[in-house]
């Protein structure tokens, strides 16, 4: 399953998202500010970030345009209590994957995380199919050769 990484500086909803993602088979890593969040992420392998957007220091777009920075095809999912507009053209805008309005419905939060996970592993197989595509068209010139060379073997 994902390794998935909360931040929420609200310890109580931080843990209700911890639990309701882990009762879905996930890991869940947990940061308490935007700060720590990046630490989490530059040490850690993880494939979603789900994070509250208001938090002290740094909001969750300004998280997520330094994440893209290190790791841009990253995936995540802005929740925020005081949606606009503005808010989800900038988080369209920087590469947010989805924005949820606070208190998050779990069904919804279900069916996002379902689709950011599904991307990833759409991902790793066209790279799988791309790499088993030049493995292929480099291996043509091979098997050329060793159907000449065997057409003049067995031709005398």
């Amino acid at each position: 399953m994902a390794r998935i990484l909360v931040i929420d500086d609200d310890d109580s909803y931080r843990a209700i998202l911890k639990e309701f993602i882990e009762n879905r088979g996930h890991t869940v890593l947990e940061a308490v500010s935007a700060r720590d969040g990046m630490d989490i992420f530059l040490r850690e392998k993880i494939d979603l970030v789900v994070s509250d957007f208001m938090m002290p220091e740094k909001n969750g777009l300004e998280l997520l345009q330094e994440l893209k920075q290190v790791h841009p095809k990253v995936l995540f999912i802005l929740v925020t209590g005081y949606p606009s507009l503005d808010t989800a053209k900038e988080a369209i805008k920087f590469g947010a994957y989805d924005m949820l309005q606070k208190p998050v419905e779990m069904d919804q939060l279900t069916a996002v995380m379902h689709r950011a996970l599904s991307t990833i592993e759409l991902q790793a197989n066209l790279t799988t199919v791309r790499g088993v595509n030049m493995a292929l068209l480099f291996s043509i010139p091979l098997w050329l050769l060793v159907g000449f060379l065997l057409y003049r073997f067995l031709a005398h």
